[in-house]
């Protein structure tokens, strides 16, 4: 059977898009800038039962759409996190400004992550397998502010969609969230995740964790780096001063935008924190 991991450890390696060039780098310095270290990868069965806990309103919502309302059949979903390279994590941590090199990997490396969905695809289709990308397939939306996207399946939600990501992440075995709402990993926090649903029967990641928040150790780091004030020990992170804060960048670095400032130089990182190994 083939090794996902491996596969995918293997595009990442050798594609060229997850290395940005002369004529796309913000600045002579970024240009050879490598996006994404080798990638993680996370299975699920596609009928676990907490998929369709996601359907709670405390979860997603009772929009999420479970793996067989994108694949009749489906059989597993395949979860994959594309970590960030050192250079790409550390350009961020000083300022309040996002990096360059931080620009470069939630723009091109948000277009490299789709890349690798779409060759998990291919490879899937070349073995016999049916496969779709949840967040490629004309189903999908989702929604910024409360009714300012019309495809939402209730008016009143807001920073949600049919299909997300972290969570998704979570179900298959790749982590757990913090504070900020960001999922971590063994390799951190700081890079992208990706899916695909498929009918390849492929076996389940055991979960190394039962709570949501096993990972985190609350210590506020990310809060007090937040430039947008956000986080607190209290609440949380608050979806509202974050997206005002992200629009603002992309306003002042078009056509890129990011922060990620809540992610960099603090304890999660590029690890799970020390004493909540598993």
């Amino acid at each position: 059977m083939t090794d996902w991991r491996e596969e995918l450890a293997r595009f990442v390696a050798e594609a060229p898009g997850n290395v940005i060039g002369p004529e796309r780098a913000l600045a002579p310095e970024w240009a050879g800038l490598r996006l994404y270290e080798e990638p993680l990868v996370g299975t699920a069965d596609a009928g676990d039962p907490l998929f369709a806990a996601l359907q709670a309103p405390e979860a997603v919502g009772p929009w999420f759409r479970v793996p067989g309302d994108w694949l009749p059949g489906a059989r597993t979903v395949l979860s994959f996190f594309l970590p960030f390279s050192r250079r790409v994590r550390e350009s961020n941590i000083p300022g309040r400004d996002p990096s360059g090199g931080w620009l470069h990997g939630r723009v091109e490396g948000q277009a490299f992550l789709m890349e690798a969905c779409r060759y998990l695809k291919a490879r899937l289709e070349a073995e016999g397998y049916e496969a779709v990308i949840p967040c490629d397939c004309p189903e999908f939306w989702s929604v910024g502010r409360a009714g300012s996207n019309p495809r939402a399946w209730d008016p009143s939600a807001s920073f949600t969609s049919v299909w997300s990501e972290r969570h998704v992440a979570y179900v298959c075995g790749l982590g757990t969230f913090g504070l900020s709402r960001g999922l971590i990993t063994e390799k951190g926090q700081c890079g992208r995740f990706g899916s695909l649903v498929t009918t390849a029967p492929l076996p389940a990641t055991p979960r190394p964790c039962t709570g949501l928040y096993d990972y985190c150790t609350r210590c506020g780091a990310c809060a007090a780096r937040c430039p947008a004030g956000a986080i607190s020990l209290a609440e949380g992170k608050a979806h509202p001063p974050c997206a005002a804060y992200l629009a603002e960048t992309g306003r002042r670095f078009p056509p890129r935008y990011g922060c990620g400032k809540c992610q960099v130089g603090v304890p999660c990182m590029s690890r799970i924190p020390l004493g909540r190994e598993k």
